[in-house]
């Protein structure tokens, strides 16, 4: 036996369709939306790197020369506070480190122009950059090196992506069912009204016409159905028609018959003839008679 699975209604379907449309535009412009602003915050961060590299080789060129390290750990201090810079350094021009975030790395010497060995492994490393520390005559007194921590940055991005799954399964709910009552609306009187036409034509009532309520595509398919209707009305009037002038002509040649049979003067042989002739005359009325009972079985007018 042929298992037949749970079916689906149009409007269902529909929903469905609709929903995984939101989806692909939602995941589509999600994506695009995720990956710019990933570019941007990178951006920003870089910026303000370049930004702090500027400001501190400015300040530290003075401290330098001053020989106040004072200045530099309080300066270094605040760097450290800051939660988008990971570390930060400054090697002067013989390859030692004089000032660093972590000040358990400080007088360590490093390869001079390479940050290698000055930062320390990171969980969320940034873009490392660098900035030349001179005096105000250009001489080199040494570099300033700083490590951007994006940290932020992801933290901020998970929770945007967390929000944006958060909207496309709301967006996702929503249109389903904003889409499934869309259609119920729009199909359910349009298929209900077919389904009772044909509940009505399988009875045999060909008188029944199903409402045209809009002029679309479910207009045209009730206009259709009706057309159809009409036709059968019309052929069923004929058969209807054609049955009773059938029955008629057919209970004229079994009087006819039978009245030649009773009239005397006749040899046996054309009273054979005439017996075979009356009994298909009457196995012609009866088949007659079942098929106009059968045709006024339908209903063909209002």
């Amino acid at each position: 036996m042929k298992k037949t699975g749970r079916k689906i209604s149009i409007a269902t379907k529909i929903s469905i369709y609709f929903g995984l449309l939101i989806s692909f535009l939602i995941i589509t412009v999600g994506c695009s939306t995720y990956i710019r602003i990933q570019q941007i915050m990178e951006l920003q961060i870089k910026e303000k790197g370049e930004a702090v590299a500027s400001a501190v080789t400015a300040l530290a060129a003075e401290w330098l020369q001053a020989g106040d390290p004072q200045l530099l750990n309080k300066l270094f201090s605040d760097l450290k506070a800051n939660e988008d810079i990971g570390e930060a350094a400054i090697v002067n021009s013989g390859g030692k480190i004089v000032a660093h975030t972590n000040t358990l790395l400080i007088g360590r010497t490093v390869s001079e122009g390479s940050s290698e060995g000055i930062f320390q492994k990171s969980v969320s490393p940034g873009p490392v950059l660098s900035a030349p520390v001179r005096t105000a005559e250009g001489s080199l007194l040494g570099y300033f090196y700083i490590q951007m921590d994006q940290e932020r940055t992801k933290r901020y991005m998970r929770n945007l992506a967390l929000t944006m799954v958060f909207v496309l399964l709301a967006a996702l709910y929503a249109g389903i069912m904003l889409a499934h009552i869309i259609s119920k609306r729009v199909l359910r009187l349009p298929i209900n009204d077919l389904m009772e036409a044909t509940r009505h034509i399988a009875t045999g009532n060909f008188a029944y016409k199903v409402p045209v309520r809009k002029q679309d595509e479910l207009g045209n398919l009730a206009q259709a159905f009706n057309t159809m209707t009409a036709y059968l009305t019309n052929l069923f009037r004929t058969v209807q028609l054609s049955t009773m002038e059938m029955a008629k002509s057919s209970q004229l040649i079994l009087a006819r018959t039978e009245s030649y049979c009773s009239t005397a003067g006749k040899d046996q042989k054309e009273m054979t003839e005439l017996t075979e002739i009356t009994n298909a005359a009457r196995r012609l009325a009866r088949v007659v008679d079942r098929l106009n009972s059968l045709s006024l079985q339908f209903k063909i007018t209002n």
